[in-house]
Parts: structure tokens; C-alpha cells; sequence
């Protein structure tokens, strides 16, 4: 028999003795202590999730599940509080095929906003559940069309875990993103309301095959939030083209809407992105991207860039890319480009990088990192203990330039060791003409040199 001190009752343990098993009451004790407990309430995982299955979905690769996913999505933003969603959308193991537009989020036709917070669409693994949007859409101008996920002024604080999507048709979109302010006088889209989309995760998913765009950024003249994307252990596979680029910001008439500028704050990390061809990051507007670690790999000879900035954006705030231990892997091709970079303000920055995996033995003329010049400017451009192959270019009569500047600090250049030439000549850093605005400090094997 236990002494006081080892009673378990009296320390808090519980015993098959002390819950009464055995005896009379036991069960009955039981029964009474779980329904007293509040933490055994509401476990049962529908009270959170809904699952696409239980909606008619079947996941088996030949129905077609775009209808039953879509009630599933309705389901689970029927019983909002607040505006926050109360359920997620849960898809068990299985290949969903989606034949049809819309089928994750439709947008707002009567005016009214309707914005939605907190709604989360989770699989069960990359391809182990997998969405396959296997549509007949044609080409079509209007970026609304052909998206599995429309959202006019409608998502906030919105997450995709766990899943991979996969298209076919190069003429398909995963989301499209579209923002509107109050301050507007001149509405594109008067039927979506006021407001706007903020804040999304992809968390361990992975993009397949050919699209149009993955994500598109847009809005109208005054919007100005239409942020903070994070990717975070995201993929594509060696089959992923984009027509138009992985991620556009910026879509509608960008060189008059200077405040998609506002649309800031990528954040991508230990993701591995390979690209068969097209642009995958496209800044027309907006910026502040930020990069850490992983393998970035071009898949064949096909035109190729993974950052493309194509008008000279001069806000100093959103033209901000920073690029931290990732390796790209550009293949001997002079179409394939690590940047293509039309900013005449702001800065950009590559730490701890390499581009040589695959090109080691490639040709030392083939350019992986341009910069082109406007109005005498180009951004403060810093390679930081990187190691580069190939060569850089500005676009510019150095002495021409009045503000950026071009600087390496302890990098490795591959193909050769002299550091700035016309782009006549055979150095690292070359520009059009007369090579000014530039400093190399403690590099591998050039000397320190600036001008």
C-alpha cells in the first residue's frame, strides 16, 4: 500500500485504481470526468477543416473535381466571424483534375469587397496531393481569365501548404491578384468594391509544367496594397515555362501607376526554382524582394531570366532586391540571364552566390547579369564573396552615369581576371564605353581597382 507521499491521487498521477476501473462506478466516473474536461471539446477535425472529398471531390486523376472543390471553398468561408475563416480547406492524397476558372476563389460582383482573412488550403505533400489544371483555355489579354484563383480586393493572411499544382496549357494561371483604393475617381473593375489583398504563404508547394504566369500583382490607378508574398520550401519542376513570367507585379499600365510601387515584400526562402524557359520574376512595379538560400537551376538553352525589371522604376523604397547563398545554375546560353535590370534608382545586392555549377567551361562571352541605364542613372549593384562566370554589362557610358554604382568586395570571377573593359573588350565588367562608377576590393585573383 503506498505511503502518503506516494499516493498517486495526492501527486497528481492518475492509475487505473484511481480512475476506478474495475469497480461499479469506473465507467461511469470516466464517462463524467471526460465530458467535464473542456480540452477533449470539439476535436473532431471537421469542425476546422473541410474536406474536398466530403464535398463529392474524388481525386483520382479522370473526374473531373472542379465543382465539388469549389463548394468545399464555399463551405469553408460560409461561416466567417468577423471576416475570418473558421475552417480550412483540407485535400487528402490524390491527383484533383480542375477543368474550370475560379474553382479556389471567385471575386466579388456587386460592388462590395466581401474580404475574406485567414483561409488556408492544405494538401498532404507535393505531389502526393496534387491539383492538375487541365483546361482547353485559349490565349486571352484579360489577366482576370484563365486563373484557378481570382481574388478582386478580396484575401488577407491567406496560406497554400503542402500540395503541388500542375498545368499543361501554356495558356493557364494559378492567381491573380488585384487590388483597389478608396481614393480611386476612376474604377477599372467597378463591380469588386474597395480593398484589398495582403499577406500569403506558400509553404512546401510546388509549381509544374507550362503556364502563362503562376502569380499575377495588379491593380488600379491609387492601389497601393498588394503585398507580402512568402515562399517558403517552394518548387518547380525542369518542365516550368511561363509564357509570361512565374510572378508579374505590375500588369495593368504600369508606366502610369506608379503606386503599384506599393505592391513590396517578397520573401523566398531554401527554395529550389528551376526554369525550362521565360521570365520568372518580373517587377514592372513594385519590389522590395528578398532571397535566402537555395538551387536555382535553368533547364536547357531556352530564353531564360530569373529577375526581369523592364521600366526604370526610380522609387528608391520598392527597387530593393537582395540575394543571399543562392545557387544558379545558368547553362552555356547567351539567352539566359540571372537578371535583366531596367532600375535607375535603389540598390541591389548578391551575397554569398554562385553562377558557376554549369558553365564553368562555357563560353566567357556570354552575359548573366545585365544592367541597363536611364537618365544617367543605374542602382547601387553589390556582389558580395560571390563567385560569377561569364561577364556583367551596363548599358552606359560609364562616365556618363551620375548616380549607381557597380562593386564587387571578395568575389571569384571564373572566366578571367581583369576587371573592366568596353563591352568590345574581354573583362569581367564591361560597358559600352568609357568604364566609370565601379570599385573591385580583395578579390580572388584581380587586383583592387576603381574609377
Amino acid at each position: 500500500m503506498p505511503t502518503q507521499e506516494e499516493d498517486p491521487r495526492r501527486l497528481g498521477r492518475m492509475t487505473r485504481r484511481s480512475l476506478g476501473f474495475g469497480a461499479a462506478g469506473g465507467l461511469g466516473a470516466l464517462a463524467f470526468g471526460a465530458a467535464a474536461d473542456p480540452a477533449e471539446a470539439n476535436t473532431d477535425p471537421a469542425v476546422y477543416s473541410v474536406d474536398v472529398k466530403d464535398h463529392g471531390a474524388k481525386g483520382d486523376g479522370t473526374t473531373d473535381d472542379s465543382d465539388a472543390i469549389r463548394a468545399a471553398v464555399a463551405a469553408a468561408i460560409s461561416g466567417r466571424v468577423g471576416g475570418v475563416a473558421q475552417k480550412e480547406v483540407f485535400f487528402p492524397p490524390g491527383n484533383y483534375r480542375v477543368t474550370k476558372k475560379d474553382t479556389l476563389m471567385w471575386s466579388p460582383t456587386n460592388g462590395q469587397a466581401d474580404q475574406i482573412f485567414g483561409l488556408r488550403f492544405r494538401g498532404a505533400g507535393p505531389r502526393v496531393t496534387n491539383i492538375s489544371f487541365a483546361t482547353s483555355f485559349a490565349a486571352n489579354a484579360d489577366p482576370r481569365e484563365n486563373n484557378l484563383l481570382t481574388a478582386a480586393v478580396r484575401l488577407r493572411y491567406v496560406y497554400f501548404e503542402d500540395m503541388s499544382f500542375s498545368s499543361t496549357n501554356k495558356y493557364n494561371r494559378f492567381a491573380y491578384y488585384w487590388s483597389r483604393d478608396g481614393d480611386d475617381t476612376n474604377y477599372q473593375y467597378p463591380a469588386y468594391g474597395v480593398g484589398q489583398n495582403q499577406y500569403f504563404v506558400y509553404r512546401n508547394i510546388e509549381w509544374r509544367g507550362s503556364w502563362d504566369r503562376v502569380i499575377g500583382v495588379d491593380g488600379d490607378q491609387q492601389a497601393n496594397n498588394n503585398s507580402e508574398h512568402h515562399f517558403i520550401l517552394c518548387s518547380t519542376d525542369t518542365q516550368s515555362k511561363y509564357a509570361d513570367a512565374f510572378l508579374h507585379c505590375g500588369i495593368s499600365d504600369p508606366a502610369n501607376r506608379s503606386q503599384q510601387n506599393q505592391f513590396l515584400n517578397y520573401f523566398m526562402l531554401s527554395c529550389n526554382f528551376a526554369l525550362a524557359g521565360g521570365d520568372f520574376f518580373r517587377f514592372d512595379r513594385g519590389g522590395s524582394i528578398n532571397v535566402y538560400g537555395g538551387s536555382w537551376s535553368m533547364v536547357g538553352t531556352e530564353p531564360a531570366r530569373y529577375f526581369y525589371m523592364p521600366l526604370a522604376n526610380g522609387d528608391m523604397t520598392a527597387a530593393r532586391l537582395n540575394v543571399n547563398g543562392v545557387r544558379f545554375e545558368p547553362k552555356n546560353s547567351a539567352n539566359q540571364k540571372v537578371i535583366d535590370c531596367n532600375w535607375n534608382n535603389g540598390s541591389v545586392t548578391f551575397t554569398s552566390c554562385s553562377d558557376v555549377a554549369s558553365i564553368q567551361s562555357a563560353e566567357a562571352n556570354n552575359n548573366y547579369h545585365l544592367y541597363n541605364a536611364t537618365s544617367g542613372r543605374i542602382p547601387i549593384v553589390r556582389y558580395q564573396d560571390c563567385a560569377l562566370g561569364g561577364y556583367h554589362e551596363v548599358r552606359a557610358a560609364g562616365t556618363a552615369l551620375t548616380n549607381g554604382k557597380m562593386i564587387y568586395e571578395g568575389c571569384r570571377f571564373w572566366h578571367t581576371t581583369q576587371a573592366v573593359s568596353t563591352t568590345t573588350g574581354t573583362a569581367f565588367l564591361r560597358y559600352a564605353s568609357a568604364p566609370a562608377r565601379y570599385a573591385f576590393r580583395d578579390s580572388w585573383a584581380t587586383p583592387d581597382v576603381s574609377g
